[in-house]
């Protein structure tokens, strides 16, 4: 494959990266990053990578999925919110149980078409010209993107519900108290 090795132990997710695959090389499982602009191997599995990531961002992928859980009402295989990453989420789904060792990891917002292919699997097309074929169906891939989606509605109408929380508690004039005698 020739790829280099880069930060053989440790990456975290941000805005440009776009998928996590898992890759054998040899006999080691590695992880195939899909960023913006490069790819590159890890050596470390996706899934400890997203929970490594979720522990950067200051959060669990424990938590991460109880809330994506109660937002979108999805038990098996959520979406996740990785981090806030200025003001946006930065929402993450499997395609397969996140422990899953074959589980691919997708960007929600690096996703600019799913297709089928004529195998019964799908094709993946990313943002930066790269595609990824997978043995899922793209209806079931479909399925984790439309939920990723409702999660990012969900975590905005909260942001904004909680903005207009601020504003009213900062705009709202402070009541006076008369003064006492005394004082």
């Amino acid at each position: 494959m020739g790829r280099k090795i880069y930060n053989p132990f440790s990456y975290t997710v941000c805005n440009t990266t776009y998928a996590l695959i898992p890759h054998i090389d040899g006999s080691r499982l590695v992880t195939r990053v899909l960023e913006d602009r490069s790819e590159f191997l890890i050596e470390q599995t996706a899934y400890k990578t997203i929970t490594g990531s979720c522990s950067f961002y200051r959060g669990s992928l424990e938590s991460a999925t109880l809330y994506a859980q109660k937002a979108v009402g999805v038990k098996h295989k959520p979406p996740i919110i990785i981090g806030e990453y200025y003001g946006n989420p930065l929402i993450f789904f499997p395609t397969h149980s996140p422990k899953n060792k074959e589980s691919v990891w997708f960007n929600y917002d690096a996703i600019d078409l799913i297709e089928s292919d004529d195998r019964g699997g799908s094709v993946v097309y990313l943002g930066n010209g790269q595609s990824v074929c997978l043995d899922v169906s793209a209806i079931a891939l479909r399925n984790q993107h439309s939920f990723a989606g409702s999660l990012r509605r969900y975590f905005k109408k909260a942001q904004n519900q909680h903005r207009q929380q601020l504003t009213y508690v900062t705009k709202r004039p402070m009541p006076i108290r008369p003064r006492h005698p005394s004082d």
